[in-house]
This record gives structure tokens, C-alpha cells and sequence, in this order.
């Protein structure tokens, strides 16, 4: 069962939906996107009765967690997905398991007033309920930190309205440990036994030390094999502290050496804005099947049939810097040429948080991707010309 909003709904997910007619609840402004005559739409009643019958819940935007506190404040998902969206209570849970590492809140209003010579630097400040990259800043010393804190008040103001508050949170800021090694991505959940499923592998590309964008995410049999282990005991660990059961995540962790320590913990849900949808591009991985159905990949085999290429998404959104309302249109086609080996090219309403699109590619080696990384989404986006008084 889904709680669905409309506004980016994965063309997979969309068809696992109507052909195994699973649970559907509407969230959210629903256009002519979609068709609903074919899903199984339920009314707030029937949807959540079947809800207490040990089905798995998921949701494609976390605004649905919001509708779950609504009407099932109580449940087990609900009180496991508050826990897991508040970043600060995540690391105490987890305190026992990563003793050594450094975090603390401070309430917004507060953190002006900050002794920047009681702060352990290089830290991360972000908000302490957030979504995607939004207000996450890395800082190196004492000399970035007014910047990154200006930067982070903005991003907060400009995102205002576009979330609701159990997404992204404004009132709380965490400052933690700068987190070294390379960085993953993990969607997966634990079954009706508790035992950890992955559904899909991949890692996360930057530009330099500063970038906190989504803009690329790949996988490859190397990526895969580099952490699969490693998430496994991760998902594993985590089930010493919180007993997830039939439950979805979407976790980030990094990796230096031996040292795995997590990022954050998403809930209910796999990467946003469909873009899970890689692991069906690179290995033909239907995460949304095996979910639903509670059955677990032969990684083994997906392996040994997979090549040596790389399998990317590029996230396009709209600068921060640019008003969403005064961008008339986006260039799609001049956008598309700067792909060679495109899987899949989805246009996103941007109208809505930013994203104007997904691109999902294949090539050959990284140098590609460390080309996109730079590349400047300016010249595709058409302006509004002012009304002149």
C-alpha cells in the first residue's frame, strides 16, 4: 500500500500499482498526470483499516508521512518515522553504536549567539528536520562559519512552503562531525521477520569539498561490491536500537577505511523523486515489486550479468538564486544533448520544489560525470521578461 502524491510519480511505480492493484492513497494536488480510473484509490477509512493488517506502508514523497501522523499517530511506522525524520534524535539513538562522534542542536534564533571557538571544525550544519540537500552546508573553520549560517537561513527561506514542517523543519539546526570517505546512497527495508533487504546500491559524486547537491548519483559493480557488506551491517546494527518490521528506508552513509558511520536515515520511502529508478535501468531491479511483495534480489546473479559500465542520474533543479516564478520555461531538448547514452529523460514539473528533471545515462568510465558536475543549468532555463512601467 501507497500513500501517493502526485506531483513526481515514477512511471515504474506507477505501473507496479496498477497491475497489482495495490493500495492507493491520494495526497496532495492531483492533476492529469496521471489516470486514476486504473489504481486501487481508497478512501482515508478503508485505506488505513488495511494498514493495521501488517501490509507495508510506502510513500513517494514525505509529505506522506505527514498524512500518516493524521490518521494513525499511534502506529508503529508513524512513531518510527517522527524518530527517524528528527536527525538530532537519530544520533542519540544511534550514540551507543557511534560513541565517538561529535553532534549537538541549537534552536535557529540561537545560533548567531554560538562560541564559534567551542565548535569542532570541520563540521556539517544542517536543519535537524530536512529533506534532500536542503540547508546542509559543510564548514571548515572559523572563518566560513557567518557565511554558511547566512546560507543556510536563506536556503530555509527560500524552501519555506514547499515542504511540510515534519519534512523540513526550519526551528532546529544540527551541528555535526564533518563525516570523511566516500558517500552512499542505500534503499531498502527490513522484512516481517526484521532481517534487512537491499534493493539498490549507489554513490554520490561532488564537484569539490563544499557541494551538498544531489545533482549525480551512479551505480556499478564496483560501487556495489565496494559497500554491499557494509549496509548489510549497517541496516543490522540499526535493528539492535529500533525494531523496524515491514518497513522502507532510504539511508546515506560514508565509508573510509573500515569506518562506516551514517548520514541520515530516510523513512518510508526509497530516493526521492523516483530517481530509485536507476537500480531498473542498471540491473533490472523492480524495487517497488519486491517490496510489495516481500521478497529479496539475487544480488549474486544480478551481479555476474551486469557489465563494467556506469549507470547515472543526473538531478536538474532550478538555482537557489533564480525565483521559481520568474522562469517561463525550461530547455529540455538542449538539456538532453548534453547526454550521450540516455536510459530515460524525465521532465519534472519545477513549478513545484525546483526539479526540472531526471536524466537516467550509461557511460563508459566517471569522466563524464565529473564533466555534468560542472555543467551550468542557466542556459536552459527562459526568463520572464518584466512588464516594463
Amino acid at each position: 500500500m501507497i500513500i501517493l502524491n502526485e506531483s513526481v510519480v515514477s512511471p515504474i511505480l506507477l505501473k507496479v500499482l496498477v497491475e497489482q492493484q495495490i493500495p492507493v492513497l491520494e495526497q496532495g494536488q492531483w492533476g492529469d498526470t496521471i489516470t486514476s480510473e486504473s489504481l486501487n484509490i481508497q478512501d482515508d477509512t478503508e485505506f488505513f483499516k488495511s494498514m493495521g493488517l501488517e501490509q507495508r506502508v510506502l510513500t513517494n514523497s514525505e509529505n506522506g508521512i505527514t498524512v500518516l501522523g493524521h490518521f494513525q499517530p499511534d502506529s508503529k511506522e508513524y512513531i518510527w518515522s517522527k524518530l527517524l525524520k528528527d536527525k538530532s534524535e537519530v544520533r542519540k539513538l544511534t550514540k551507543s553504536l557511534y560513541p565517538d562522534f561529535h553532534f549537538q542542536d541549537i534552536d535557529l534564533s540561537m545560533i548567531d549567539d554560538l562560541d564559534k571557538g567551542q565548535i569542532p571544525f570541520p563540521v556539517v550544519i544542517k536543519p535537524n528536520i530536512g529533506y534532500s540537500s536542503v540547508g546542509v552546508h559543510k564548514v571548515k573553520n572559523e572563518q566560513d562559519w557567518d557565511v554558511a549560517v547566512a546560507q543556510l537561513k536563506e536556503d530555509l527561506l527560500h524552501s519555506d512552503g514547499l515542504y511540510d514542517s515534519e519534512v523540513v523543519g526550519s526551528q532546529t539546526v544540527l551541528i555535526e562531525e564533518w563525516i570523511q570517505g566516500e558517500e552512499f546512497a542505500i534503499d531498502g527495508y527490513y522484512d516481517q521477520d526484521g532481517e534487512p533487504v537491499i534493493l539498490n546500491v549507489f554513490k554520490r559524486l561532488f564537484k569539490d569539498d563544499y557541494d551538498t547537491s544531489d545533482r549525480i548519483y551512479y551505480t556499478s559493480k564496483a560501487a556495489i561490491n565496494e559497500i554491499y557488506e557494509d549496509a548489510i551491517r549497517f541496516m543490522k546494527n540499526i535493528q539492535t536500537v529500533l525494531p523496524l518490521r515491514n518497513y522502507a528506508v532510504h539511508f546515506e552513509i560514508r565509508k573510509k577505511g573500515d569506518r562506516v558511520i551514517p548520514i541520515e536515515i530516510n523513512p518510508l520511502r526509497f530516493a526521492g523523486a523516483g530517481t530509485t529508478d536507476l537500480g531498473y535501468h542498471a540491473y533490472g531491479m523492480n524495487m517497488y515489486e519486491h517490496y510489495f511483495a516481500g521478497t529479496k534480489p539475487d544480488w549474486t546473479a544480478m551481479l555476474a550479468e551486469m557489465d563494467d559500465a556506469i549507470y547515472s542520474f543526473f538531478f536538474a533543479e532550478v538555482p537557489l538564486e533564480i525565483n521559481l516564478e520568474e522562469v517561463a520555461s525550461i530547455d529540455h531538448e538542449g538539456l538532453e544533448d548534453e547526454f550521450e547514452q540516455i536510459l530515460e529523460y524525465r521532465q519534472l514539473p519545477f513549478q513545484n520544489d525546483r526539479s526540472m528533471s531526471i536524466i537516467f545515462y550509461r557511460s563508459e568510465d566517471l569522466d563524464k560525470n565529473r564533466q555534468l558536475l560542472h555543467l551550468d543549468l542557466l542556459p536552459y532555463l527562459t526568463i520572464k521578461q518584466l512588464a516594463l512601467t
